[in-house]
């Protein structure tokens, strides 16, 4: 999911992605990107999961929170 928060008067430009994905070692990973739209300047974090479930909902929270800070969703 990708989510993008624009605010002029803040000369905010950034942009955050969210991806559940599987590893190598059967487990769930969740991971996100982060960055400025503006440049090149961007951030990567890996969060690890037991199950594909625990990561969708990791990935849910997360989005829910940055929704509540004012990104807005991409589609």
């Amino acid at each position: 999911m990708l989510l993008i928060r624009i605010d002029p008067i803040r000369h905010m430009d950034r942009w955050y992605c969210v991806t559940v994905q599987p590893t190598l070692l059967d487990r769930w990973a969740v991971v996100c990107a982060w960055g400025n739209r503006r440049n090149s300047y961007q951030r990567w974090r890996c969060l690890l999961a037991d199950n594909k479930a625990t990561a969708q909902e990791l990935a849910a929270r997360i989005v829910r929170l940055k929704l509540q800070k004012g990104y807005k969703l991409v589609n």
